[in-house]
């Protein structure tokens, strides 16, 4: 496992609205600091930055599949990551699992919900809601020792946490969380395990998903 691709990105004027989602300016060392990598721009801090989603990381293994459903190649970095990870994916990488890359050691805090901006920027009305039905959406950490990060750095998992609550299972019960309980019966249990670790908006839209009471009308506008 190591730190394929290191990379920040500036904020960009779109169609309507600004964003720094790609991340296209590659490094081969960074800074670390407790909310984000040093010099990476957010436009919107409302729903991205802070303590739980100081770092956003992908897995190169789902390139392949984006580049299949685009048409188009893609450089690292393309689906808003800073960490281009290999050997690591939403399958395998846990709520709450502590990682050290270099000096720098960080905890797994949640995943992407992906938005409607993504469509937008790759230019395909289908796109968000395949990462959306699909779980490949990456996943945030939070930042429990600040350092420098190195490209091509080796991945240490320091600790796999007890719940073992993968990115991907979480995406399942946030897109269909009825399928999903009825698959898994012990998914919301694990969940509720993580009361701690995980934020609270993501115990209360799962919760309201449940409840049929949480909007995704933007969802269905794609």
């Amino acid at each position: 496992m190591k730190l394929q691709s290191l990379q920040i990105g500036n904020i960009k004027d779109y169609k309507n609205f600004q964003s720094a989602f790609l991340k296209d300016i590659y490094l081969q060392y960074a800074k670390v600091e407790t909310l984000k990598i040093q010099g990476d721009e957010i436009a919107d801090t409302k729903h991205h930055g802070g303590f739980n989603k100081a770092i956003f990381a992908n897995s190169c293994q789902n390139y392949p599949l984006w580049e299949k459903f685009l048409n188009k190649k893609l450089n690292f970095g393309a689906m808003g990551e800073n960490l281009s990870l290999n050997g690591m994916h939403e399958c395998n990488v846990c709520i709450g699992d502590i990682h050290k890359i270099n000096n720098v050691i960080l905890q797994v805090s949640e995943p992407r919900k992906p938005c409607i901006k993504i469509s937008l920027i790759h230019n395909h009305k289908g796109f968000t809601q395949e990462i959306f039905r699909s779980g490949l959406s990456g996943w945030y950490y939070k930042v429990l020792e600040t350092g420098e990060l190195h490209a091509q750095a080796n991945i240490t998992i320091l600790e796999k946490n007890e719940v073992n609550l993968s990115i991907l299972e979480l995406n399942a019960l946030f897109f269909n969380p009825k399928n999903s309980v009825k698959q898994n019966p012990n998914i919301l249990s694990k969940l509720e395990k993580l009361d701690t670790l995980l934020s609270k908006n993501w115990h209360d839209c799962i919760q309201k998903r449940l409840n049929n009471t949480y909007d995704i009308s933007y969802m269905q506008k794609l």
